[in-house]
């Protein structure tokens, strides 16, 4: 009987523990989420459904976590160099526009190339005129001021590898830089995939004697043929 008692009073003991284990480790996760402020500057208000969405989703990619947030508008209560073209992109590019700011918050973009970014991302929308600009924003924002490394291509079928292989030959370093871009969009615009997501009116409004002899091999990978 003794054993038994005490066999009894180990296991309610052990189960007392594990519960209060439970509840210590969900007590961080309501602490961090009520810790936010998104008393976001007006500038930048189109950010806050963006900054709450990124923070409360359940897919990993393009994720925020409470502090990164919290960093963030920290950063944008803090410029106070004016921003016109950034200012301007967000109206239209709302994401892609986050995602500059971002880098040069954490990534190491100048401010001032931000700025040109852009300023010729902006004109990419006005040339192309996209009638899906919501999808061609929300896949920009995926790369847009990062290193192809920092690039997530989860559920795409791709690789940040593969990817910096192909686009490299067409002298795509990274995505930080006005120089980059406009060595991109040209040869992307050319995809497919480009035409049949984003709708543009004007498909061939990047479209240059070289890349009159672009071809697309069978895995939509951009090829130039030279002449």
């Amino acid at each position: 009987m003794p054993i038994m008692f005490k066999r009894f009073w180990t296991t309610i003991f052990l189960l007392a523990n594990l519960f209060g284990l439970a509840v210590f480790a969900l007590q961080p996760i309501k602490h961090q989420k009520s810790e936010v402020n998104f008393s976001i500057p007006n500038e930048w208000a189109s950010f806050q459904p963006i900054l709450k969405s990124r923070l409360t989703q359940t897919s990993l990619k393009m994720k925020l976590r409470p502090k990164e947030v919290t960093s963030f508008i920290s950063f944008l209560k803090t410029l106070t160099i004016p921003t016109p073209e950034l200012s301007n992109l967000q109206k239209i590019l709302p994401k892609t526009t986050l995602e500059l700011l971002m880098a040069v918050h954490t990534r190491g973009l100048a401010l001032t190339e931000a700025e040109k970014m852009a300023h010729y991302l902006k004109d990419i929308v006005e040339k192309f005129k996209f009638k899906n600009s919501k999808a061609f924003d929300e896949n920009t924002s995926h790369i847009i001021g990062r290193e192809w490394h920092e690039i997530d291509y989860s559920g795409e079928g791709m690789t940040w590898q593969k990817q910096r292989l192909k686009y490299l030959a067409y002298g795509v370093v990274h995505f930080k830089s006005l120089e980059y871009l406009e060595k991109f969009f040209p040869v992307e615009s050319q995809l497919p995939y480009f035409k049949k997501a984003y709708h543009p009116q004007n498909p061939d409004a990047l479209e240059t004697k070289s890349h009159k002899n672009l071809c697309i091999s069978t895995d939509n990978t951009p090829i130039f043929i030279l002449v």
